[in-house]
């Protein structure tokens, strides 16, 4: 993901407050007010296309060097598309409108999918959303030659199949092709949940739930204070958990029990006060690996997906299995096999919330629904940002349209 692109997305969704004051962290895609210049937008859109660029020169140099590569080729090459897919899926999440409103037709990004060695090709319009969602999905069509779990080559940290199959789901997922989505989460396989909740954030290579993790080393801390991802969540200076009105206050009380593994041990109080998400921790050298993929995710998406598809049974079943496993049914209002219908859809919409907050999903889950953003619910300071407002999908930044003169505004 570009720069700090993961924390502006956790930034613009409802169940995080941005206490900083700041506009070098993400106080813009707080407020849903980042415009053509703001670093926030100018940061992502930088980081990722440097991403591509790379992408497409190791490509290039790639075709002519099979014989070189040997058998490593196909990896290789499934890998750098891999990269490039991921970064597309964000920028076509950041810069379109939702796929369900206009069936994909809005306006996204250039696809850059050539290995740029002179000014020549910087004039290239935008592709429609549906475009590059169908370059994501070209791009991840081949994944034989990745690993998985239990191979010796196999990693977290590098592009595997259920890394793939995750990335695909989400495609899917926001084209509302659901039965397409149930197909690649069935496909995760050699994953499971860990006992405990803390575990898939201990930066552990080894971990059953985790699927791809970006890493972090001394010699590369995701670019430090006001970059790295953790950086926004440890000292409860930036980002804190919005106790009055988010997933974890008293207005959803079923997602904030003191008998909740994900309440008892996923959340602190900092010197400052206030409550902070105790997921990422180290704010002074910034080396907790960001999880991008993992179990529960696959999970969660499934209860969706089966719920869309009116396969309720199944639905409860894995929604059940994350659930559980931070909330025993002793200690647990909510009965899980008495819902359907619209409840059912709630609770697993909410489930995800309570699971996955501070993990840059809540608002990338606003936008495929196609919903309205509200921050500070049920309080004076309560403000919200809709489809259609300015806000709710990012400009073209100027450092693109100074240098691209086929882009439309």
């Amino acid at each position: 993901i570009g720069s700090k692109t993961y924390a502006c997305i956790e930034n613009m969704g409802d169940d995080m407050n941005n206490v900083s004051g700041n506009g070098y962290e993400c106080t813009f895609s707080y407020n849903m007010e980042v415009g053509k210049e703001t670093r926030d937008n100018y940061q992502t859109w930088t980081g990722a296309y440097q991403t591509i660029h790379s992408a497409n020169t190791v490509l290039d140099n790639l075709a002519t060097a099979q014989e070189v590569v040997g058998d490593s080729y196909s990896r290789y090459l499934q890998e750098v598309k891999f990269c490039r897919a991921l970064s597309y899926y964000y920028l076509a999440n950041l810069y379109g409108k939702p796929y369900m409103l206009d069936g994909g037709s809005s306006l996204a990004v250039p696809l850059r999918l050539k290995a740029e060695k002179s000014p020549a090709g910087n004039n290239l319009r935008q592709s429609i959303v549906a475009e590059v969602y169908a370059q994501v999905l070209e791009d991840t069509r081949e994944y034989e030659a990745l690993p998985v779990p239990g191979t010796l080559d196999y990693s977290i940290n590098r592009a595997n199949q259920a890394a793939v199959h995750m990335l695909r789901m989400q495609v899917y997922m926001a084209m509302e092709q659901w039965q397409q989505a149930i197909a690649e989460g069935e496909a995760v396989q050699g994953y499971e949940l860990t006992p405990e909740v803390t575990a898939p954030f201990l930066s552990s290579p080894s971990c059953i739930e985790s699927i791809f993790s970006f890493p972090f080393e001394g010699t590369n801390n995701g670019g430090g204070r006001q970059y790295a991802a953790c950086y926004f969540y440890a000292t409860g200076n930036s980002l804190v958990l919005d106790r009055e009105s988010g997933i974890h206050s008293d207005l959803y009380p079923l997602y904030n029990l003191p008998a909740d593994a994900r309440v008892s041990a996923l959340i602190g109080v900092a010197s400052s006060g206030q409550y902070v998400l105790t997921k990422f921790t180290d704010g002074i050298t910034y080396l907790d690996w960001v999880p991008i993929f993992r179990y529960a995710e696959t999970l969660l998406n499934l209860a969706e997906c089966y719920w869309q598809m009116h396969q309720e049974e199944k639905a409860i079943a894995v929604l059940a299995k994350v659930r559980r496993r931070a909330l025993p049914a002793a200690d647990d209002p909510l009965q899980l096999h008495t819902l359907s219908g619209a409840a059912l859809g709630e609770a697993i919409y909410l489930e995800r919330r309570a699971e996955l907050v501070g993990e840059a999903i809540r608002a990338l889950d606003i936008k495929r629904r196609g919903e309205t953003f509200v921050k500070k619910k049920g309080t004076p300071a309560e403000f919200s940002c809709a489809p259609a407002s300015s806000g709710y999908t990012w400009p073209i930044p100027t450092i693109e349209t100074a240098n691209n003169k086929a882009i439309e505004e």
